[in-house]
């Protein structure tokens, strides 16, 4: 499955904080990232190849998040 991970959020001020590290970090430095269906991993896959999890999708979707196209 391919999950879609929270890497920050902005501030009413504009302000960009981090919540945890970024897919980006995940991949060089292998640290592992926490999907927002709560999975923990070390990515390294392209996320493209997977179908994208349902649950990620429906908490996306609930917060009024547009979903990433593959």
């Amino acid at each position: 499955m391919a999950h879609i991970v929270l890497e920050g959020v902005k501030t009413d001020d504009g302000e960009f904080v981090s919540v945890g590290p970024s897919v980006v970090e995940g991949i060089i430095n292998g640290t592992a990232v926490r999907a927002l269906c709560g999975k923990v991993w070390v990515p390294g896959r392209d996320p493209r190849r997977f179908p994208l999890c349902g649950t990620c999708k429906e908490i996306a979707e609930s917060k009024g998040w547009g979903i990433p196209q593959g």
